[in-house]
Order: C-alpha cells, then structure tokens, then sequence
C-alpha cells in the first residue's frame, strides 16, 4: 500500500512540473488602436448616465469652456455657440428633465484619437416625452474631443442627425497585432561592409616633362665676347 501512495505522488509531481513548464499565454489586446482611444470610449460610455442625472454641474465638466453643440432636443433648444456653454447649460439641461429625455448608446462607438484630439461616432437612441406623448428617435451622433492640461478628456463639438431605426455602424477594423519576437536563428544575407577612412586624396597627374639645360658658360679670357649670330646663319647687314 505504502508503494502505491508514493507512485501516485510521484505521478502528481511529474505532472505539475509539466504544468510549469508549458507555453506561457499569449497576451490579450484590448480591442482598442491605443491607449487614448479606449479612454475616450470609457468617457462616452458614462456620457448618457451624467447627462440623464441632471447635474448642472457634473454635466458642465463634460464639455470645454468654447464647446458648441447641438442639444438632443434641437427643436426645444437651439445650438449653443462657443461660449455660450456656462449661460446656457441650465436652459438646457432643464428642458431636457422636463422632457424626460432618455439617452442610450450602442455599441461599436468608432473612435479616431491623435496627439490631444479625438473624434467619436456612435449611433444612440433617445426617448422623450412631448405634449403627453412618447417620441423615439434614432441619432447617429458626432463628438469632438480634447484633452486638457490633467489629461482629461472633454467635448468640444457635439451635434447628430437622425436615422432610420435598426442603423448600426459597421464594426471597425480590429487593431493589429505586435509583432513576434525575431527569429535569432534565422540569418540574413551578408553584406560588404565598406570602411571609410576619410575624404578621397585628390590623384596626381602626370608628372611634367624635364626642363631644358641652361647652356654652358664660356670660360672668361679676359677678351670681349663675339657678336651672337642672327637666327638663320645671315651676317649683320648695314642699314645704310
């Protein structure tokens, strides 16, 4: 028996020591191009729920001090201009509660983010209440965004369109994977490597041809030295 229990540990150990050594996990990708773009994607999420809570505010650290947007309610309220945000925000907030607005947000939210700036396109469903009736409609909204001094995002554009019911944005592309480890094993063509010791020397031409020998000097005898001869072998002619 005491055989048996000692071949049974030594199985478990085995095992978990194969356990150990196996592949490590691949790491998971967020599903988002960067780092910015899945902040901006938490930042509209919680959008609809501080806008429906009616904190003046909660609602006004939303958006930047020159926002300009489109309220939801456009035929209630008119655009608010750059601006126009700090005097014109309990207007509109209070006409959105008196309306009872309900604000729904569907996902893909298509984020494009660069450097302080982001946009975003989501696709939202709004209900209201209007002369005791219940209105519905269907917005294909566009935000732009900045980020400030603490690294915040804010809106600073915001306006929609409506659309036919059952509107969805296309799925976007999904991020690309990083790419694997290089393959140390594997080993490129060879190179010449050419050194390069300093600028080229100018080369030297041909060397000039010798320059002719000075004549003899006559010894000196003390008498005056012969006329030289004109060139040709004439003798001196007289002028007159």
């Amino acid at each position: 028996m005491r055989y048996l229990v000692v071949g049974a540990l030594l199985v478990v150990a085995l095992f978990g020591c194969a356990g150990k050594g196996g592949k490590p996990a691949e790491p998971k990708t967020s599903g988002f191009a960067s780092a910015d773009a899945k902040n901006v994607h938490d930042f509209l999420v919680k959008y609809p729920g501080v806008v429906m809570s009616g904190d003046v505010k909660a609602i006004r650290r939303l958006y930047t001090d020159d926002a300009r947007i489109v309220p939801f309610l456009g035929n209630a309220v008119r655009p608010v201009k750059a601006g126009e945000m700090g005097r014109r925000l309990p207007e509109m907030v209070a006409a959105e509660r008196a309306a009872n607005l309900r604000i729904a947000f569907h996902e893909p939210i298509h984020i494009e983010a660069k450097g302080d700036r982001a946009s975003a396109q989501v696709v939202a469903d709004l209900t209201w209440q209007e002369q005791g009736k219940t209105r519905q409609a269907v917005m294909n909204c566009y935000f732009g965004l900045s980020r400030d001094e603490n690294y915040l995002w804010k809106i600073r554009e915001a306006h929609g369109e409506p659309v036919r019911p059952g509107f969805a944005l296309p799925a976007q592309k999904a991020p690309l994977k990083p790419l694997p480890p290089r393959d140390r094993t594997l080993k490129g063509s060879k190179k010449t490597v050419r050194k390069v010791t300093g600028e080229p020397q100018p080369q030297a031409g041909p060397a000039a041809p010798p320059a002719p020998a000075a004549p003899p000097v006559p010894p000196d005898t003390g008498a005056p030295p012969e006329p030289a001869a004109p060139a040709g072998g004439q003798t001196p002619q007289p002028l007159f």
